[in-house]
């Protein structure tokens, strides 16, 4: 995961925000919004397309809360930045899928600067915790073992 931080620390350097929207304008991927059922969205909250209709493309539901499509988008952008030999972020047939999942979800948590306060946190739940900083229940439950 050093990669990721390092990767991270480029983009901060380079772009000087964290702003997942500013990042998608200055990297050139676009951004659409869609209603849940869009058979775009393969029942995803979020996927990211590269080349679709020649551009690349985050759709992204509709209906989240602004923390969670930040986060989502930021997860996207790191399919778009750590797999760029990965059509789309939602490929099923891919062997190492989880693997990729928990990159961009690595990726997406540290672009999101949180800091942890073990002591705030203390006896909290998993859920608790997650809904505190805006990050989906499954993704910190996927990273807390890192």
């Amino acid at each position: 995961m050093q990669q990721i931080n390092e990767v991270v620390i480029g983009l901060l350097d380079t772009y000087d925000t964290t702003c997942p929207y500013k990042l998608c304008t200055l990297l050139g991927i676009d951004i659409v919004k869609l209603e849940r059922t869009d058979p775009i969205l393969c029942r995803n909250n979020s996927i990211y397309i590269r080349n679709y209709l020649e551009t690349e493309t985050i759709f992204i539901r509709n209906d989240l809360a602004e923390e969670s499509e930040k986060f989502y988008i930021r997860h996207e952008l790191g399919h778009a930045i750590l797999h760029p030999n990965i059509r789309n972020s939602y490929n099923t047939h891919l062997l190492n899928r989880y693997k990729l999942e928990k990159q961009a979800n690595y990726f997406a948590l540290k672009l999101s600067n949180i800091e942890f306060d073990g002591i705030e946190l203390n006896n909290m739940t998993l859920e608790q915790i997650a809904s505190c900083v805006g990050i989906p229940h499954t993704v910190l439950k996927q990273l807390a073992n890192f």
